[in-house]
């Protein structure tokens, strides 16, 4: 049951990753030119998705063992998550950092729309943990 669980918080956090960065991407290869990768580089990306999956992994077994009821585990967890997406966003967006500098001259210019095109990210770790779950842990 573990190997489940951790397969899936390995795998969802390798997809939320990918989505990161493409994300980013965006931005970097759109019309605007703004390339963000110097403060939201890949390792910045990966061990923020790599916290959250493994983190949500190791709590899923947790709860699993105690409520050993797979549904109130998905709830609990599911509500977790949401929330805790929710307030990373929030902090992502509020954090503002006035020292904030980037050596790309159209990062810096779109600086301040930094942390508020960062806010979305806290979302895919969650949707790629709800995305796998059902693949790997199942009733």
């Amino acid at each position: 049951m573990f190997k489940n669980i951790f397969f899936t918080g390995l795998i969802a956090s390798i997809f939320g990753t990918l989505i990161s960065v493409l994300y980013i991407f965006v931005f970097k290869y759109s019309p605007l030119e703004v390339d963000f990768t110097e403060k939201a580089s890949f390792q910045y990306l990966l061990s923020f998705n790599m916290f959250i999956g493994m983190s949500t992994c190791f709590i899923y077994f947790a709860l699993i063992k105690l409520f050993k009821k797979e549904q109130i585990t998905s709830f609990i967890v599911g509500f977790v998550l949401s929330g805790a997406s929710i307030v990373i966003a929030l902090l992502f967006m509020f954090k503002v950092d006035t020292q904030l500098a980037f050596k790309n001259e159209n990062a810096e210019l779109y600086k301040d729309f930094y942390y508020f095109i960062l806010a979305p990210i806290s979302f895919f770790p969650v949707l790629s943990w709800f995305t796998f779950k059902p693949l790997f842990i199942r009733k």
